[in-house]
């Protein structure tokens, strides 16, 4: 059995290194093997130069993208590459803690589900530096609970870990940061079995290199309307 990790990577020159031992060092359940697949968005801070070195020294399948296509396109590249039975997504920079795909490899195992999320929001304590955030996170989430009959608390979340299979059914389009929002939608919408458990989070703040504006809410808003508006037309 195998894990493919896929790493969208923008800029992080001071922290994709970290990340990709932190990946390294985690000892996954159940016997699976890793898969690192890397999809640069044409870095211009030596992100792209790092990885280029890393190309002959460490196993990963590396993609170096020509231009800034989406963070979106990066996962759809990723997707196409994967070799594993299993798929998580992992921003390159120190967010989110590699350690959680233990407990969500055990939770999807334990509970034989399709997709597992890794919520910020079922964790106590309140990590989100931006009140924006927060509020367009658990809204557009109430949102599609609301339009596709669900109960996720956290639909933005980076680390969902979803069946490879199950994943390129989905058949995800979009492009940008709204893709997190098209995959739980269509996952609510051809209802698979889902669910998600509480993680760690370390957010860190824009002068850090956090990267979602006010405008990719706007952009995940009308993505959320116009998938029911089609789901409910029946447009293909």
């Amino acid at each position: 059995m195998k894990l493919s990790i896929i790493v969208c990577v923008f800029n992080e020159v001071k922290t994709i290194k970290e990340i990709l031992l932190k990946i390294d060092e985690v000892n996954l359940p159940f016997s699976y093997s890793k898969e690192v697949i890397i999809v640069d968005n044409n870095s211009t801070d030596g992100t792209k130069e790092y990885l280029k070195e890393l190309k002959s020294i460490k196993n990963y399948k590396i993609f170096l993208q020509k231009k800034n296509y989406g963070k979106g396109n990066s996962v759809i590249k990723g997707i196409d590459a994967a070799t594993g039975d299993l798929i998580v997504f992992q921003d390159a920079d120190l967010e989110y803690d590699p350690q959680n795909y233990i407990k969500l490899i055990n939770y999807l195992k334990k509970n034989q589900l399709d997709a597992v999320f890794g919520s910020r929001i079922k964790n106590t304590e309140d990590f989100f530096y931006y009140k924006i955030n927060r509020f367009a996170v658990i809204y557009l989430t109430k949102l599609i609970n609301y339009l596709f009959k669900g109960s996720f608390s956290d639909a933005a979340t980076n680390h969902k870990l979803i069946k490879t299979d199950t994943l390129r059914k989905l058949n995800i389009k979009s492009k940008g940061f709204e893709s997190d929002f098209e995959i739980t939608l269509k996952l609510l919408k051809y209802k698979y079995k889902c669910d998600e458990v509480p993680i760690k989070y370390f957010p860190r703040k824009h002068e850090a290199g956090k990267k979602i504006k006010f405008q990719d809410g706007i952009k995940s808003l009308i993505l959320i309307v116009y998938f029911y508006l089609k789901f409910l037309l029946k447009i293909e």
